[in-house]
């Protein structure tokens, strides 16, 4: 895995207490919970950070020591969340549009589903 991959969110998220959700805004905004592993990449997922710094991070969550295995879980974890496209990995740092980058519940309901009809990332409501 290339550590110096950027990696960044393509799914809105929102956060329960610690419990960190994606929400299928394509599916009646049908909320699946994460992992605590899961919930906590996606939810660092910004498109601004690498997988190194990710490491580098979580590494320094551990004062004593980080586990043996840290890198492995993590790389382990990327490939879950790309494999379902709940993120993806890129070669550059990217701006997440409105819709992503905040979580479900600090957004504006009405300028999110806006600008995701406008985007093409949802279909407008059809009148039939």
């Amino acid at each position: 895995m290339e550590h110096n991959h950027y990696f960044k969110r393509n799914t809105v998220y929102k956060i329960e207490e610690d419990t960190v959700s994606i929400v299928d805004v394509q599916d009646s905004n049908t909320v699946t919970a994460l992992d605590p592993w899961m919930g906590m990449i996606v939810s660092l997922a910004d498109g601004q950070h690498s997988i190194g710094q990710l490491i580098q991070h979580m590494t320094e969550q551990y004062p004593d020591s980080a586990p043996e295995n840290l890198v492995e879980t993590i790389e382990s974890v990327i490939t879950r969340l790309t494999e379902t496209e709940a993120i993806e990995l890129t070669a550059r740092p990217s701006l997440l549009p409105y819709y992503l980058r905040l979580p479900l519940d600090e957004q504006d309901p009405k300028e999110a589903t806006k600008m995701m009809i406008s985007d093409g990332f949802i279909q407008p409501p059809s009148n039939g």
